[in-house]
């Protein structure tokens, strides 16, 4: 084979492997993976799971963290589902994730038992934590770390203790 052969063979090899014209800018697949214990508003969106409630949503894009995670040998009377947290605070079992809205969501975590031990210590229980991160409260009057509570007495006392000077 003659030079010149062996480079228009190498020339055609190169135009060949070139991407097509228009894809030089940035992809429509997002590069980011889906992580398997966080979930966040945009992946929510895009599902269009933000028109249910955050039960639904979980149910729909995360449904392995609503199941049973093992049985405590140590609490016959503990839980062996996920832990609810909201902003911080405790917030009920799983069947308080109906509660929230899904598009008052910004994220999602999942913790196993070991993590949630260690983030939550004793509240984490047996069956790991969900944990819910708001978007801004909308009403100023409610707890910042915890929108979705109603201000009753509590709210009451960090109204009067965020005011005194």
């Amino acid at each position: 084979m003659s030079l010149k052969h062996l480079y228009l063979v190498a020339v055609t090899a190169i135009i060949a492997c070139a991407p097509a014209s228009g894809t030089s800018g940035p992809s429509r697949i997002s590069t980011d993976p889906r992580r398997a214990n966080f979930l966040a508003a945009e992946e929510i969106l895009a599902a269009n799971a933000d028109v249910m409630t955050a039960y639904d949503a979980l149910a729909r894009l995360r449904p392995n963290w609503l199941k049973a995670h093992g049985v405590s040998s140590f609490d016959p009377r503990g839980s062996d589902f996920a832990i609810v947290f909201v902003d911080g605070q405790q917030y009920g079992g799983l069947n308080s994730l109906r509660n929230i809205p899904a598009n008052q969501v910004a994220d999602f975590r999942y913790y196993d038992v070991t993590e949630a031990g260690g983030t939550f210590g004793l509240k984490g229980g047996t069956g790991g934590v969900i944990e819910v991160r708001t978007k801004v409260a909308i009403n100023p009057s409610r707890s910042r770390r915890n929108p979705l509570a109603h201000a009753g007495e509590e709210g009451a006392f960090w109204g009067l203790f965020l005011t005194a000077k």
